[in-house]
């Protein structure tokens, strides 16, 4: 992938450096695509030290249930901050040249869902449609062929991108990834079966089948990842009947933020009441390009009828609906193979595949609820949740799993998870792991003890995924002008802790490391067998 980048040329002095970095057609690096804040200390319950002491033969159930319940039972609402709509799509542009100016193709791609969209539409001088698609999108990168930029000139399009969004980033690449052919090929092999009728409807649209190859390839060099065979659902995408909203109409009537840049005081504040990701992303969606279809306007109508006729029906599906996790991001996750193998690929599978078993035991309780709808788009549910593909899926993962593997909130939660996720005595050497691990965590709290009793010291044990355990002290139990003996290192202030730790602990963190490590690499040859 390293021939993506053109040849450097000089660009004439008096082009700023981001045009250069742009006409050299160096790949701009976004930020990764991980939470940036930072991990909450969280203190040594009872509850996760019992969950530490299970060994791989003997696991405490008790303890696994008393959690699973208590999670299960807790039905948060969604922040109406937009979290869930953080920008993680990739979006192509190419415009046609000639008499073919104006001519849009475009391809999009969300990283955390396995869907990928296609149009083609001709735009006006101004590029009114491409910049509400946009709009809509938010996407985080836009990749445009280095032809936008002819002769050490931005084209009008590129600026137009630029003046409506500024804080877009936006990436060049060589024309000839931008190559029809080789998108129809991706289309082919990619297109899950389902969908296999959107390769005549793009047959013969060039600029998106050009669109489509350059952000696959694109894609591939960025996440160092390729989507696995039949994985994707393709969707062409047409503007016939859906509401164009304009950047300016939608900003005045304030319906997804406001002009403070709130977006708990605008429209999608206001009836962002959804219990899941996906939720919060298709609100946003239709409160931007809402349909103008008659039917679907009909049929989402006889929906909420039938949830205000029947209450039970409406609180069995949020009780439900709410303990789903973000579906979409789970199937992005099992359909992407990395290129490269390492700890960190192995651990996201045990993950993946927790996520899915719990998932799918969801299934059930979901299509029972909707077995007493009487509205067309509620049976149409009931019946793709009737196919026996689930159970089977379900049957494959017992013959690997714990039964009792649950997906759980908390890093050291869904550390012991993934740790104990395989079922024991399938092989001996991963039990001896899991018994080395376990008795690893127990030393942490066993020191921390000695500690508190010869320092005298209300001591307690926290966790975070970046120092792994630590120790720390409430500071309204902790004297301003006692200072800590000189066994405690790495003394810092976080919010109304005193977080340290010890040579000991450290040298246990690097033990615990080195024991998941061997965990996640044995069970991920267990799931790549099954």
């Amino acid at each position: 992938m390293s021939d993506l980048s053109t040849t450097s040329k000089s660009p004439p002095s008096n082009i700023s450096q981001e045009e250069e970095l742009v006409l050299n057609d160096t790949f701009v690096q976004p930020e990764p695509f991980t939470n940036s804040s930072k991990e909450h200390p969280k203190q040594w319950t009872s509850s996760t030290y019992n969950s530490a002491q299970r060994t791989s033969g003997r696991s405490s159930s008790s303890t696994y249930h008393s959690r699973s319940e208590k999670n299960r039972s807790s039905v948060s609402k969604s922040s109406t901050t937009p979290q869930s709509c953080a920008n993680t799509k990739i979006v192509a542009i190419v415009e046609g040249r000639g008499i073919a100016r104006g001519e849009i193709g475009m391809a999009c791609i969300d990283i955390k869902n396995p869907v990928l969209l296609l149009s083609q539409f001709a735009d006006t001088q101004a590029y009114l449609r491409l910049a509400v698609q946009l709009n809509v999108l938010k996407p985080l990168e836009v990749v445009m062929p280095n032809t936008s930029l002819e002769y050490g000139s931005k084209t009008k399009l590129i600026c137009r991108i630029k003046e409506l969004f500024p804080d877009m980033t936006t990436v060049t690449v060589q024309r000839k990834y931008f190559n029809e052919t080789k998108g129809l090929q991706y289309i082919q092999e990619l297109c899950a079966t389902e969908y296999k009728t959107v390769e005549i409807e793009v047959s013969l649209k060039y600029y998106c089948l050009a669109a489509c190859a350059a952000l696959l390839k694109y894609f591939e060099f960025k996440q160092n990842a390729t989507y696995a065979t039949n994985s994707l659902k393709i969707v062409y995408c047409t503007i016939a009947d859906t509401t164009m909203i304009s950047m300016a109409t939608a900003r005045n009537l304030e319906l997804v933020t406001n002009e403070l840049g709130k977006v708990e005081h605008c429209l999608y504040g206001v009836l962002n009441h959804t219990l899941t990701p996906g939720g919060d992303r298709l609100l946003r969606a239709n409160i931007l390009q809402p349909p103008c279809d008659l039917n679907t306007i009909n049929t989402r109508l006889d929906c909420i009828s039938e949830l205000i006729e029947k209450e039970e029906l409406f609180y069995n599906l949020k009780s439900v609906i709410g303990k789903f996790v973000d579906t979409e991001n789970l199937l992005s996750l099992c359909v992407q193979i990395p290129k490269e193998e390492n700890v960190r690929s192995c651990e996201q599978k045990i993950a993946n595949v927790i996520c899915m078993k719990h998932t799918l035991e969801l299934v059930k309780p979901l299509h029972n609820c909707l077995s007493s709808c009487s509205n067309g788009l509620f049976q149409t549910y009931f019946r793709i949740l009737s196919d026996e593909r689930f159970l089977k899926l379900q049957e494959k993962i017992s013959l690997v799993i714990h039964t009792d593997a649950r997906w759980q909130k908390g890093v050291l939660n869904m550390h012991m998870q993934k740790c104990f996720a395989v079922k024991p005595n399938i092989n001996g050497l991963l039990d001896v792991a899991r018994r080395a691990y376990s008795e690893s965590v127990n030393d942490v709290s066993d020191i921390v003890k000695q500690l508190e009793k010869q320092y005298n010291l209300p001591l307690q044990v926290g966790y975070s995924s970046v120092r792994g355990f630590f120790i720390q002290i409430p500071c309204k139990l902790l004297s301003p002008q006692k200072e800590l003996p000189s066994v405690f290192l790495k003394v810092n202030k976080y919010k109304n802790f005193i977080t340290c730790t010890t040579e000991d602990l450290i040298k246990l963190n690097d033990r615990i490391r080195e024991s998941l490590n061997e965990i996640y690499l044995m069970s991920d040859f267990f799931f790549v067998k099954k």
